[in-house]
């Protein structure tokens, strides 16, 4: 059961999408303005303005399977709880630069989390082998 503050993980196809819990079955998270009620997304449009949305968690994973993961509380001491889900509420309705590498959602969680943007999913794709 997520607390508020958690990390939310939600497996989608080819990628992960991230939330913080912010309580009573909510989450904050990035959103694409663009794509919401616009019917699907062409694959070579790529957005560069998202949304910070407060929604219900079990319509972000729709279908999708999801998990707590806090997975950077070792690395990085997390900030106090209650003041995560505030910074994380304060900026729903806003909108933000989109970055694939610099700027995604699991940056955007992180940092609320953590105070840090981290993306492993982008150091796991743009590591040399």
């Amino acid at each position: 059961m997520a607390e508020p503050g958690d990390l939310i993980e939600f497996q989608r196809m080819g990628y992960q999408h991230w939330a913080i819990s912010v309580g009573k079955g909510h989450v904050v998270h990035f959103t694409f303005p663009a794509f919401l009620g616009s019917g699907p997304a062409r694959e070579d449009s790529v957005p560069t303005i998202t949304k910070v949305q407060k929604e219900r968690l079990r319509n972000v994973a729709g279908a999708s399977s999801y998990a707590v993961n806090n997975k950077l509380d070792k690395k990085h001491p997390p900030l106090p709880l209650p003041h995560v889900v505030k910074r994380a509420e304060h900026l729903v309705g806003k909108n933000m630069d989109y970055n694939l590498v610099m700027s995604n959602c699991e940056h955007f969680a992180t940092m609320m989390r953590y105070d840090i943007a981290e993306s492993e999913q982008v150091s796991l794709v743009s590591s040399p082998d």
